[in-house]
């Protein structure tokens, strides 16, 4: 079972997917987009349907005291137009933090991140993904 994550941002959305073991998370791509809606979903849902994704983990961006803010509820509605588009579940996860583990990740790697931003936002929704299936792994045992 493949599940794919998105790290939703205004101008780029990273994603990544499971392996079919539900293990371990990879980078897919970064999509660019400005202000048609519907230009990210169509790919992720070409994404979906080439992955085979059974689910799909939305990086919900919380503030530090647990409540939400104006962005988290852009992501509530992309994440509720996904749903309906794709037919499957889609589940909101805390992203807090993705994107600061990301650039520490992409540091030691020895990896720039200030020109590459798609490839942090990518890596954002791997440390989103990772999160996510390391949770429901441990919740397995």
């Amino acid at each position: 079972m493949v599940i794919i994550a998105i790290d939703y941002g205004d101008k780029r959305i990273g994603v990544a997917k499971s392996d079919p073991l539900g293990l371990l998370a990879h980078g897919v791509t970064t999509i660019e987009w400005n202000s048609d809606i519907n230009r990210p979903l169509d790919i992720l849902e070409g994404i979906i349907d080439e992955y085979k994704a059974s689910g799909i983990v939305v990086g919900l961006p919380l503030n530090m005291d647990d409540s939400e803010g104006e962005k988290a509820m852009q992501v509530r509605t992309f994440a509720s137009m996904l749903k309906e588009r794709c037919k499957l579940p889609v589940i909101l996860f805390d992203e807090r933090l993705s994107t600061v583990e990301a650039h520490d990740i992409m540091h030691m790697q020895g990896k720039k991140t200030g020109k590459d931003k798609k490839r942090v936002d990518m890596v954002a929704a791997c440390v989103i993904l990772q999160s996510y299936l390391d949770e429901m792994n441990k919740k397995k045992k």
